[in-house]
């Protein structure tokens, strides 16, 4: 499964460097995180995408207490779509 989100933050610089930057090697236990890729919309709006995610590891890391305070404190309000890549 390939997965997309928007999300609105306080503040998505702050959010990048703060919770982005400082968990993604966190990433590696639910998806193929060197195809990751993290973008800024405005000031409080980012997109990002994970490629070939394992559903049952995401939702182990998203019910740790730690995920749950960077979410809490960038108040990072997702919202999560599921892609397929298009074949020709």
């Amino acid at each position: 499964m390939n997965l997309m989100l928007t999300a609105s933050c306080n503040d998505a610089d702050k959010f990048k460097e703060f919770a982005y930057d400082r968990i993604k090697h966190e990433f590696s236990d639910w998806c193929d995180n060197s195809k990751s890729i993290f973008a800024k919309i405005d000031q409080n709006t980012v997109i990002e995408l994970f490629f070939d995610v394992n559903p049952s590891k995401l939702k182990e890391w998203l019910s740790k207490k730690s995920t749950k305070d960077i979410f809490e404190t960038h108040n990072f309000i997702p919202t999560r779509y599921k892609f397929d890549k298009l074949e020709f």
